[in-house]
C-alpha cells in the first residue's frame, strides 16, 4: 500500500486571546481536512491558554498539545515545534492571522509536484503571498509582496543571507528540510530564515503568487511588514543615518551566517561558502572594504535604496558589534 502522506500545522501562540479563536477556527474550516495541529505555548499571561484547552477539548483528534513550559520567545517557541514534529509536511502558524480555506490544499499540491518532479528526499520549502489587513481583518494590500516591495523569486542563497522572503506562516517545509534544518541554532534570526537558506543550500524553493493568509497588522506583531513607500524610506533613511538599529540588524545575520558555516559548510558550493562567510565575516573587514565585497560575491538587499542604505550602515563604526 502507498504510505499516507501526513500534513501537521506547528502553531506557536503567546499571548493571543484577542485573535486566537479566529485563526484556529479557519484552520479546522480548510477544504484539505487531513491534518493535525501542535500547538506550543509560550507561557502565555492572558487568556490564551484557556482558549487552547477549549478547541483541545472540542477537537481532541485534530489537536496536540506540547504543554506549557518556560518562556523561551518567539525563535524559541517554534524551535521547540519543530523539535517536536514528525510529519511528511509541516507548516508554520502564527496566532494572529486567519488562513484562507485553500491554503492547506494549495500548498500542499504545489510541495506533492516538488517532489514527484524532485523526490521526497530532496529538501524543499514551498510559501506564498499574503493579504495585508488591518488588525479588524480590513484589507490594506491585497499582496504582502507587492506591498514591501519584495521579489520572493530571488531566493538564491546570497540573495537569503541579508533577507528573507519566505514568510513563514505562509510556509511548507518536507521532513527532508526540517530534519536537515533542525536543532534551529540561537544564532538564527528566524526559524523560517534558518528554513529557507537550508533549502537554499540543500534543496528548492518555490513560490506561489497567490495569497493564503490574512496578514493582520495590530501594532504588536512580532515580525509585521511597514508599506515601501516614500514616508517609509524616509523613516529607514533616518534609522539608518542616526541610529543602530539597521547596524544590529545587519549584526544579526552575520552571526546566523557563521552558525551556517559551521552547520553546513562542507554541502555548499565555492560560491556559496565565499558570500555567506563574506556575512559571517562582515564586521572584521575595514569599512570600505564590506559593501564592496558584499557586492563581489552578490549578498546585497533588493532594490537600489535598501542596497544605499546597506552600504551606509556597513560604512559605520562597529566595534561593539563584532562576535
Amino acid at each position: 500500500m502507498t504510505r499516507r502522506c501526513t500534513v501537521e500545522v506547528a502553531l506557536a501562540t503567546f499571548n493571543c486571546e484577542s485573535f486566537l479563536a479566529d485563526l484556529l477556527d479557519s484552520l479546522l474550516s480548510q477544504t484539505h481536512e487531513d491534518f493535525t495541529i501542535l500547538v506550543a505555548d509560550d507561557a502565555s499571561t492572558d487568556g490564551t491558554r484557556a482558549i487552547v484547552d477549549s478547541f483541545v477539548r472540542r477537537h481532541p483528534e485534530r489537536i496536540r498539545l506540547l504543554g506549557y513550559s518556560e518562556h523561551a520567545g518567539y525563535l524559541g517557541n517554534f524551535a521547540r515545534l519543530i523539535e517536536a514534529v514528525s510529519a511528511d509536511h509541516v507548516l508554520f502558524c502564527d496566532h494572529d492571522d486567519v488562513w484562507l480555506p485553500n491554503k492547506i490544499a494549495l500548498t500542499l499540491r504545489q510541495m506533492q509536484a516538488l517532489e514527484q518532479e524532485y523526490g521526497a528526499e530532496r529538501p524543499a520549502l514551498v510559501h506564498t503571498d499574503l493579504v495585508v489587513t488591518d488588525a479588524a481583518l480590513r484589507v490594506v494590500h491585497p499582496s504582502y509582496a507587492s506591498y514591501a516591495g519584495l521579489d520572493p523569486r530571488q531566493n538564491r542563497l546570497e540573495r537569503l543571507l541579508l533577507t528573507n522572503v519566505a514568510t513563514g506562516c505562509t510556509a511548507m517545509a518536507n521532513r527532508a528540510l526540517y530534519e536537515r534544518a533542525r536543532p534551529i541554532p540561537p544564532e538564527a534570526t528566524w526559524h523560517d530564515h534558518w528554513l529557507a537558506l537550508t533549502a537554499a543550500i540543500h534543496g528548492n524553493i518555490r513560490f506561489v503568487a497567490e495569497s493564503t493568509i490574512l496578514y493582520r497588522q495590530h501594532g504588536a506583531n512580532e515580525v509585521g511588514v511597514a508599506r515601501w513607500s516614500t514616508p517609509a524610506i524616509a523613516r529607514r533613511v533616518c534609522d539608518t543615518l542616526f541610529s543602530s538599529a539597521k547596524q544590529a540588524t545587519v549584526a544579526r545575520y552575520s552571526h546566523q551566517a557563521g552558525a551556517l558555516l559551521d552547520r553546513f559548510a562542507i554541502d555548499m558550493t565555492e560560491e556559496q561558502r565565499a558570500a555567506t562567510r563574506v556575512v559571517a565575516d562582515l564586521w572584521s573587514l575595514k569599512r570600505r572594504q564590506r559593501f564592496r565585497t558584499l557586492l563581489r560575491h552578490g549578498a546585497l538587499l533588493q532594490g537600489a535604496l535598501r542596497n544605499l542604505g546597506l552600504m551606509a550602515v556597513t560604512m559605520r563604526k562597529a566595534e561593539h558589534l563584532q562576535a
